[in-house]
């Protein structure tokens, strides 16, 4: 995947509290917003095939009543929450 460069302004304050953050991860101010650009563009992304077939098969087995599932209260009990 190759990379473009863009010139974006924000507002003092927003640059503050980005600031903040990315000290706060231990990242340069450039690196945590572009961090943080490309992970949110991936909530917009469409999902993989794989996903889509593993969802399919999924809600296939469940309106057959042949998908296996553990209640969250034996989640809990299992680990100690």
């Amino acid at each position: 995947m190759g990379k473009t460069k863009k010139l974006i302004e924000l507002d003092d304050e927003a640059i503050k509290i980005l600031e903040t953050q990315a000290k706060l991860q231990k990242r340069s101010l450039k690196n945590y917003i572009e961090f943080m650009l490309e992970d949110r563009a991936l909530h917009f992304a469409e999902p993989s095939e794989e996903y889509k077939t593993m969802m399919d098969d999924m809600l296939q087995r469940q309106k057959d009543g042949t998908l296996e599932t553990i209640p969250y209260s034996e989640i809990r009990k299992k680990y100690g929450f």
